[in-house]
C-alpha cells in the first residue's frame, strides 16, 4: 500500500462529526461490520465498497496490528476497495444482435418482428446479469486511506471524485461522519477561521501581478462580487470545490517568486522552510485567453518559456515542489488549487528495525509534509490579508518583468545538478544578465 512504500499521493478530507479518536475495539468491530464482502447471490450493485486491511484486497481479518499505528493508536491505515461491475456496451449490443439473427432464421423476410426485438433485447439483459452474477466484468481497486485521528483529517490515495465520493459514503454508512475535501480554499478558510479572519477571507479577490492579455474582455463577466472587472477572471475555480481555490494559485507563484527572490527561505509557525520549485511546472492563464503551458526538465522556472508565460498572465496550477524544515527533505508535485499532493518522496528511514517500524515513521513522515504544507499555507494568507501584500503584489509584478532578462531557452543545455543538501543550494536564482557582464 502506497503510504507504507514508494511514493506517496493523496488529497485530504476533513471528518465531521462524532468519530473515534483512537483505534479500540469498537472501531475494529465497525470495520468489521463494513468489510468488503461480494454479493453471494443475484447481480451485483454497479459498485460495491467495503474496507480491507492494508495487507492486501483480499484481507478483512481486522486488528489492531495490521490497522493502528501512531502514538496510542491515534492513526488507522486501511484500504477501501471498490468494485465495479459494468457490462461494456459493445458485448450488450452483441447480445441482443445475436438473439435478434437467431430470432430472424425462420422469418421468410430475413428480418425479425417488433415482438421478436423486445424479446432479444430482454434475452440479452437476461445474458448480462448472468455474466454480472458470474463476476465476469468485476474490476477490484483498493484506495489506500490514512486516518488521522488526532487532525480528524483522512488523507486518500485517490484524486478522481468518483473514489472520493465512494470512501465519503462508505465512511458515512460505518462511522455516521461527513467527509469534505480539503481544497486550498476551503483549507485556507479553515486557518484563517481559527486566527479569526473570517471576514477577511470573505473579502479576499484575485490578485492582479500582470496587465490582462490583449484579446481580454470582462463585458460578459456578470459577477457581482468582482469589484475591479479588471481582475484575474480565473476560470478553473468555477469548477473548482470552492471559489477561492485560486489562493493555492497565488501560493505557488509567491513560491516561485521566494525562491528566485530570498533563497527560497520562509519563516513559518513550524520554523523556517526552505522551498524551490523543480522538475515540471503547469501553467493556465487566469484570465482564460492565453490557454495553458508545461514546462518540464532541470530547474523548468529558468526557462524562458516560463518566463513568457507569468508575462501574459499564466499562474501556475501545479508544480514540483522540494520542501525541508531543515532536519529533513521532501520532493513531491503540489496542485495548487485541488490542495492535492503527487508523487512525494518521503526522507529515507534507515534506522527501522521491523516492517511495524517503517511504517509508522513512513505515516509520520507523511503528515509531518501535510503539517509543513499547511505551515508554509498560512504563512502565505498572513501576507495576502495583510496590509503589506500590495507590496508584494507589485514586487511580483516586477519581478515577473524584470526575469525575462535571466530567463533561457528551453533548448539550451541546463546548469549541472546541485547537491540537495542544503535545499537552498538548489534555489540559488541566477545572476542577473548585467551583473555577469559587469
Amino acid at each position: 500500500m502506497p503510504f507504507d512504500s514508494g511514493r506517496v499521493t493523496f488529497c485530504r478530507l476533513a471528518v465531521g462529526g462524532d468519530a473515534p479518536s483512537s483505534v479500540d475495539e469498537a472501531t475494529l468491530s465497525i470495520l468489521h461490520e463494513h468489510r468488503f464482502r461480494e454479493t453471494e447471490v443475484g447481480t451485483p450493485d454497479e459498485v460495491e465498497a467495503g474496507f480491507v486491511t492494508p495487507e492486501h484486497l483480499l484481507d478483512t481479518n481486522f486488528t489492531f496490528e495490521k490497522v493502528g499505528y501512531g502514538p496510542q493508536g491515534t492513526q488507522v491505515l486501511l484500504g477501501v476497495r471498490i468494485d465495479t461491475h459494468k457490462v461494456p456496451a459493445d458485448v450488450r449490443r452483441a447480445y441482443r444482435v445475436m438473439n435478434e439473427q437467431a430470432s430472424a432464421a425462420d422469418n421468410p423476410s430475413g428480418f425479425a418482428t417488433k415482438g421478436q426485438k423486445r424479446e432479444a433485447i430482454e434475452l440479452a439483459d437476461r445474458q448480462v446479469r448472468e455474466d454480472l452474477a458470474k463476476g465476469m466484468y468485476r474490476r477490484s481497486k483498493v484506495v489506500p486511506v490514512l486516518w488521522d485521528l488526532s487532525s480528524q483529517q483522512i488523507f486518500c490515495g485517490a484524486l478522481g471524485n468518483t473514489m472520493t465520493e465512494n470512501v465519503a459514503r462508505l465512511f458515512r454508512q460505518a462511522f455516521a461522519v461527513e467527509l469534505s475535501t480539503l481544497s486550498a480554499g476551503v483549507a485556507a478558510g479553515n486557518l484563517l477561521k481559527r486566527d479569526g479572519r473570517t471576514r477577511d477571507y470573505e473579502d479576499v479577490h484575485p490578485s492582479k501581478f500582470t496587465a490582462p492579455p490583449a484579446d481580454a474582455r470582462n463585458e460578459d463577466d456578470t459577477d457581482e462580487s468582482r469589484e475591479d472587472p479588471s481582475l484575474p477572471r480565473v476560470p478553473w475555480v468555477a469548477k473548482s470545490v470552492d471559489l477561492k481555490d485560486y489562493l493555492g494559485n497565488e501560493l505557488l507563484l509567491w513560491l516561485w517568486w521566494k525562491s528566485e527572490i530570498n533563497e527560497g527561505r520562509l519563516t513559518t509557525d513550524a520554523g523556517e522552510v526552505f522551498v524551490a520549485l523543480d522538475r515540471a511546472i503547469d501553467l493556465d492563464c487566469a484570465w482564460g485567453m492565453a490557454g495553458k503551458v508545461n514546462v518540464k526538465g532541470d530547474g523548468p522556472t529558468r526557462y524562458r518559456e516560463s518566463a513568457e508565460a507569468l508575462r501574459v498572465g499564466k499562474w501556475p496550477r501545479k508544480a514540483g515542489l522540494i520542501l525541508s524544515d531543515g532536519g529533513a527533505q521532501w520532493e513531491l508535485t503540489l496542485a495548487g488549487d485541488a490542495w492535492t499532493v503527487s508523487s512525494a518522496k518521503l526522507p529515507d528511514v534507515p534506522d527501522a528495525q521491523s516492517p511495524r517500524e517503517l511504517t509508522e515513521a513512513r505515516l509520520d513522515l507523511t503528515t509531518q509534509l501535510a503539517t509543513l504544507l499547511d505551515a508554509v499555507y498560512k504563512a502565505f494568507l498572513k501576507r495576502r490579508i495583510s496590509g503589506s501584500w500590495p507590496t508584494d503584489r507589485d514586487a511580483i509584478g516586477r519581478w515577473i518583468r524584470e526575469r525575462q532578462l535571466t530567463a533561457r531557452p528551453k533548448n539550451e543545455p541546463a546548469p549541472p545538478p546541485v547537491s540537495a543538501q542544503p535545499v537552498v543550494a538548489m534555489t540559488e536564482p541566477p545572476r542577473p544578465v548585467a551583473a555577469r557582464a559587469g
